[in-house]
């Protein structure tokens, strides 16, 4: 069951008692998930490496291009912070 159809049953009057756990189930499910989020705050240490690491690779793969490939950092940039930030 998803939350949806947990809603569904809720508005339809559905107030059983397996239907009143299968919320409480979710709801704690919900908060562990948000829990989850919060710990993916990464340091300025941390955003500073991958700063310097994408400044690498572009440097050694984009430097090459005719425009030097620049334009292209800050949306690459953007897209490591938030890939490291899920690897924790």
């Amino acid at each position: 069951m998803n939350a949806n159809e947990l809603a569904d049953d809720l508005n339809g009057g559905d107030v059983s008692y397996i239907t009143m756990d299968k919320a409480a189930t979710m709801l704690r499910q919900q908060q562990a998930e948000i829990e989850a989020l919060k710990a993916k705050t990464l340091t300025d240490e941390e955003i500073e490496e991958v700063y310097r690491t994408v400044e690498q690779d572009f440097y050694l793969t984009e430097s090459k291009k005719p425009d030097g490939g620049w334009r292209n950092f800050p949306v690459e940039l953007g897209r490591a912070i938030l890939r490291k930030a899920q690897e924790k």
